[in-house]
């Protein structure tokens, strides 16, 4: 018996039961930055008008906002953990490995903990977000020194990528995505490798 967690609430839309309209989004995503449709995006599907406007929301603050591949996987990390947001947590965990963020580090965040990091702006970065999430105001000294290292465009980028992946942690906690769901017909074959997440 598979170990794989079934995706009981499913979401997936098999690519030969798309419409027009959501297989030219699809094309349009696979053909930018990203490569490929992401599962919340594919979640997204059913929705082209709220799609139309969330991918280029996300695609900016995912491969455009001017924050450092660190300090993104420091805030999605910190949200993921605020909201259990399993999917999340196990892709970018990964993902802030590779980006050179410490297994120390992760673990601290995991547990609620302060991580440290050598980097101020990352410092401050975990700060922020974490205060955001628990105490949910912002006092005046960490105001001030918000705006004077990210100013009015950097707190806007950094909130603004609470809110993606607020979406994307309420959208996979809803369809119950387990970490590492891929769908029945991106599976590979007998002996060919899975692509990451």
């Amino acid at each position: 018996m598979s170990n794989e967690k079934v995706l009981r609430r499913d979401f997936e839309i098999p690519p030969e039961l798309r419409t027009d309209r959501q297989q030219q989004m699809v094309g349009h995503i696979e053909q930018g930055p990203r490569g490929r449709v992401m599962v919340n995006l594919r979640a997204w599907l059913h929705n082209m008008d709220f799609l139309d406007v969330a991918e280029p929301f996300g695609l900016y603050l995912s491969q455009f906002a001017p924050l450092s591949k660190r300090q993104k996987e420091i805030l999605v990390l910190v949200h993921a953990h605020f909201w259990d947001a399993k999917y999340e947590w196990d892709a970018h965990t990964r993902h802030a490995l590779k980006a050179g963020i410490s297994q120390e580090q992760i673990d601290a965040i995991s547990k609620g903990l302060r991580p440290v990091f050598e980097d101020a702006v990352e410092n401050l970065t975990w700060e922020l977000v974490a205060a955001l999430h628990t105490v949910r105001h912002i006092d005046d000294d960490l105001y001030d020194r918000s705006m004077k290292v990210f100013g009015h465009k950097g707190v806007s980028d950094l909130i603004g990528l609470i809110g993606l992946y607020t979406m994307v942690a309420m959208t996979l906690n809803f369809y119950d995505v387990p970490p590492g769901h891929v769908p029945a017909w991106q599976k590979p074959a007998a002996g060919q490798s899975q692509p990451a997440s």
